[in-house]
């Protein structure tokens, strides 16, 4: 094993593990729960009581939660089960979303992989705290969502989305 593809294969993945492949009335409710929380999180962010706690937050990129809800039901359709988003890839835009997405509800742990859920309260208070514990991580001008997220190595994710998938096809739940 090259030592190329022994970084890889121990790089820390974020994995996220969907409902019943085809639920367009999950899909739909959470969607909807995303689109709300990203106009809670646009008024939240012109509050002058805030604005300058999260800038961190909204510095580089400004999260938008309707893309990266739209983005993660996408990446179902690959392996119908799960999805998983490299901690420390070019995709920083949708661990940043993520990392707030679960504070708000949106993700609830399960051993180390994530299940999408769909928010039971979702307000202004929420997002705020959500976007707050996520700015609270900052050391140096760095966020830090390795110290919100539970993640496991590239091969174990890998391993787990096999088993999910299987588990899903088993149970006969696949169009």
């Amino acid at each position: 094993m090259s030592l190329e593809h022994s970084i890889k294969e121990n790089e820390p993945y974020i994995l996220v593990e969907g409902p019943k492949w085809g639920d367009a009335e999950f899909y739909g409710k959470w969607l909807l729960a995303a689109a709300k929380a990203d106009a809670l999180w646009k008024k939240a962010i012109n509050d002058p009581g805030i604005e300058k706690q999260v800038e961190m937050v909204t510095m580089i990129y400004m999260p938008d939660f309707g893309i990266g809800a739209t983005v993660m039901i996408s990446q179902l359709e690959e392996n119908l089960a799960s999805f998983a988003i490299q901690l420390n890839g070019v995709a920083v835009e949708l661990v940043d979303e993520f990392v707030m997405m679960a504070e708000m509800g949106f993700f609830v742990l399960t051993g180390q992989r994530y299940q999408m859920a769909i928010p039971a309260q979702l307000n202004m208070d929420v997002v705020k705290r959500a976007a707050l514990k996520f700015a609270q991580t900052e050391d140096e001008d760095i966020l830090h969502p390795e110290h919100l997220v539970v993640t496991m190595p590239y091969a174990e994710a890998k391993a787990w989305q096999e088993r999910l998938r299987l588990l899903l096809l088993e149970s006969g739940s696949q169009h």
